[in-house]
């Protein structure tokens, strides 16, 4: 999905789950994509230093926020990585994941 994409994604998602304003939407996404690509950079810090428990919390805050914004997609992809570190598996290529996931988040937050 393109950047614009997931941007109306998301105005849709708040205008017709919370019953947001435009002028409220137009408020909220920029403070939410902040806080949204922090919680995406610790993300990929974690990953990085292989804390597994720390990882799935982190994953399960990142799937929370992207559910609450609509964008259903990519919180699927940051519940395979807090199921994987739950699951303990060591194997699994947590860094292609959080990349991926890093990728496409910075891509719209910069577009913000």
């Amino acid at each position: 999905m393109e950047s614009s994409a997931y941007l109306e994604t998301m105005k849709k998602h708040l205008k017709t789950a919370y019953l947001l304003s435009d002028e409220k939407t137009t408020a909220m996404i920029p403070v939410f994509l902040t806080t949204l690509q922090s919680h995406v950079d610790r993300l990929a810090e974690l990953a990085a230093g292989g804390d597994m428990h720390q990882l799935s919390r982190a994953s399960h805050a990142v799937k929370g926020a992207l559910l609450n914004m609509g964008l259903a997609d990519l919180a699927q992809t940051a519940y395979t990585i807090e199921q994987q570190c739950r699951d303990g598996n060591r194997t699994f290529d947590y860094q292609a994941l959080v990349t991926e996931l890093h990728h496409t988040v910075s891509g719209f937050t910069k577009d913000c």
